[in-house]
């Protein structure tokens, strides 16, 4: 169960986020990451691989000189959105995990990148109250979204998605 203090703590990451650098209009998940970019002033790279069921559908690795967030392919533009956002949400907060994926299990899963391009990326432990934290801040996102874009409401397959989603 989230703390009071969680939920405040996410609720004034997200509102300074949304303040220093907007919401597109219409929402584009390339558009966000394009304005993160400029405002951390490090590039995003963001990577699709193949997932199978059981297996975690994102992750996101700080590199010396950019970030990687790996996100799962075989699966809607609208569960892709909530997963990059929760990997754009442990970027914010600055989380650090602890790794465990194998150079094997790398190739395995994404057999056209060198293995030690992934070796760290795809399958981070992080602590539980790290994963409470980002999971709340992607959806106050994704609540967002919604709420500032009247006409999606009620009518398009995002907001049906959203609440299939997050309920």
């Amino acid at each position: 169960m989230e703390s009071a203090e969680l939920r405040r703590q996410c609720h004034r990451r997200v509102r300074g986020l949304i303040r220093s650098i907007g919401l597109p209009d219409p929402w584009d998940i390339n558009d966000f990451i394009d304005r993160l970019e400029r405002h951390r002033g490090r590039p995003i790279d963001l990577c699709a691989v193949q997932w199978a069921p059981g297996e975690s559908s994102g992750a996101w690795r700080a590199r010396h000189d950019h970030d990687v967030i790996a996100f799962c392919a075989n699966t809607t533009s609208v569960h892709q959105d909530a997963i990059i956002l929760h990997e754009v949400a442990h970027m914010i907060a600055e989380h650090r995990g602890r790794c465990v994926l194998s150079e094997e299990e790398a190739q395995r899963r994404a057999p056209d990148l060198a293995p030690a391009a992934f070796a760290h990326l795809l399958d981070r432990v992080n602590l539980p109250g790290e994963e409470q934290e980002a999971e709340l801040t992607a959806r106050l996102i994704l609540a967002r979204i919604a709420r500032d874009r009247p006409a999606v409401r009620g009518t398009s397959s995002l907001a049906r998605e959203v609440e299939a989603v997050f309920g």
